[in-house]
Order: structure tokens, then sequence, then C-alpha cells
């Protein structure tokens, strides 16, 4: 699996506080689901409502560079679904016996891997050998029935929310359409087993997750309704929590699309941290969207200027290289927030 989550340097005290200066977008979809019935197809895109939030979408991609979205059309009951399946699965052997190796403060999550391949899905298991996964069966085919029914409907909304992205750079809406045929995106089910008293006794702040950015695409995230932890970094490294409703899901964008716009819109780095009033045990299930490999990253904005046109699978293999050039490029776009 190409690795999707890159470790940051937002901030020079990794532990400094949240706090709620830096305003997270609330995003409903409400009217774009109605001018998507109400209209043909030709039409749609040229809705006034449709282009009010497209507008939206990109000053917080610009600006944010995550937003929580409402009415996005996926199903309570699908979701609350997924969660009771990733429960059940992680808390069932032998899955649950590697849970209980799950200790060291760099790795204190356990996580299912799911990314399609051309023989049908596979699925892996971490952490082992530190950060890396190993090769994993589903023991249970309800689980699998609603993982797949829960990632094709985040795919549909991906979709969507690519069109919206490119109607908001002033592009055809369908200027994403072929990238996202054999895309691959993968999904993860995310355990952060329950803290005990004795990991604060030295700490106010436990470490679930380390300060990243995502790799891919965009990522749409199913949080956890419960417990809190997710937290976002603006320009002056200070931190904001971000708890969405419970049937609300957090999206971000990763750095390939930051890449391809020339760093105009956004990758925030972001962690996971426990606190005593939030060491309960926490499911979270991302999904990271991707483009197939083949597609050439060529300036998406007139005034993101001219970088090296390269393929998505170029970007992904030689991370390291553009993701410098990607941070230097943004450098001056997050002291917009």
């Amino acid at each position: 699996m190409v690795g999707l989550r890159q470790a940051s340097t937002c901030s020079l005290d990794a532990l400094q506080p949240a706090h709620a200066d830096m305003k997270v977008p609330e995003i409903s979809l409400k009217s774009f689901y109605k001018a998507e019935a109400d209209s043909n197809l030709e039409d749609l895109w040229s809705k006034s409502c449709v282009r009010e939030l497209a507008e939206e979408l990109r000053n917080a991609c610009e600006e944010v560079g995550f937003f929580v979205l409402t009415d996005h059309g996926i199903c309570d009951a699908l979701m609350e679904s997924l969660r009771k399946e990733c429960t059940a699965f992680f808390k069932r052997p032998p899955q649950s016996n590697v849970l209980g190796m799950v200790s060291s403060t760099d790795s204190r999550f356990l996580w299912l891997d799911h990314v399609p391949c051309d023989d049908g899905p596979a699925w892996s298991l971490g952490p082992v050998h530190g950060r890396g996964s190993m090769p994993w069966q589903l023991d249970q085919e309800e689980f699998a029935t609603v993982w797949t029914a829960y990632y094709a409907e985040v795919e549909k909304l991906v979709a969507r929310l690519m069109s919206l992205f490119a109607v908001a750079m002033h592009l055809p809406a369908t200027t994403f359409d072929s990238a996202l045929k054999n895309h691959r995106s993968s999904m993860r089910a995310i355990l952060y087993p329950e803290l005990a008293e004795a990991d604060f006794e030295q700490t106010s702040e436990v470490i679930r997750s380390p300060e990243h950015t995502d790799w891919g695409c965009v990522t749409v995230l199913l949080a956890d309704p419960e417990v809190s932890g997710l937290e976002i970094c603006d320009k002056d490294g200070g931190w904001t929590s971000i708890q969405p409703q419970r049937h609300a899901l957090v999206v971000n964008l990763g750095e390939l699309l930051q890449w391809w716009t020339g760093g105009k819109w956004l990758a925030t780095p972001h962690r996971v941290l426990a606190r005593p009033d939030s060491a309960g045990e926490r499911l979270s299930c991302p999904y990271f969207g991707l483009v197939n490999r083949e597609t050439l990253l060529q300036p998406l904005l007139a005034e993101s200027g001219n970088h090296e046109g390269i393929t998505a699978g170029e970007f992904l293999q030689n991370h390291e290289r553009y993701r410098a050039l990607v941070l230097r490029s943004a450098k001056d776009s997050r002291a917009r927030y």
C-alpha cells in the first residue's frame, strides 16, 4: 500500500495546547442534492446554488484545508453499521491479540487497511515491524458487506466533491472524471485503545497519532462520535480541535492536490491527542481518495505557476522530493489563515 500519512513539522512545541482561534467551516451539500434532483446534468453546474457551494468549498480549501461536511448523502444507518462492525472486528481474536501489542508512543493504534486490487480487495493489518502491516483475512462476511457498501458511498461522494472542486477552480465539472477511473483509493479503520491513568502521570497529553499530513488527494473521515482527539495546525503552530456531529464527515486535502494546485489549496498538518477526558477507546475510519497513477498533474490554476508536470504515480513514488517543493510553495498560502 502506498503510504498516505507523512510526518510534519508544524510547530516547535509538539504538545502546544489546542485552541479555538481557527474556524473550521461546516458545509452542507443539501443545496447540491436538491439541484441535482431538479436539474439535468448540463444545467446542474450553472445553478447559482451550486456555484455558491463551490465558492464555499474553495474558501475552505484555500484558507484551512479542512471542513466538516453535513447532508452528504450517506445514510446514518450505514455509518452506524460500519462503526458497529469495525468495533466488533477489533474485539475478536486473532486481531484482538495484535491490539494488545500496541503500546509505543509512536504507534498507539491498530489499523485495518483495504485497497482495491484487480483480483479483489486486499486487506492488511498493522502495526507490525514498526509502522508496517501484514496481509489479513476478514473473519466475517457481514463486515465485508458493510465495509464495501460504505466504501462505494464514499467513492461516489468523493467524485461529487471533485466535480465541485473543479467548478470552484473555474474548470469544467468533468475535469477529474478520467483521473478518478481505476483510482485505487484506500480505506482504513483505526482503533485507538483506551489509555490508563498511568499514561498521564507525567503528562497531561498523550500522542495517539503524531503530527502528519495526508499524501493523497482528499480524505473523508468518519470520526468517533464520543471520543475527541483530532486537531489541526494553524499558521502559528497552534492547534484547533475538531469534533464533528455524529453523522457529519471531516474532509481534508492531501499533498497531491496541494501540489496540483501549486500550493494554493492546503494540505494542513493534523494529529490525534488524548487527554484525561478523552482517553477512552476511539474508532476512526478515513477514506484516502486518490486519482489513478497515470494522471498528469499539470497546474490546475492559472495563478499557481508553472511547476513541473508529473504523474500521480511519480508524485507518490518520489514523495519526499515533491513534498519539500509543496511545503515551499504553500508557505505564503498558509499565511492567509
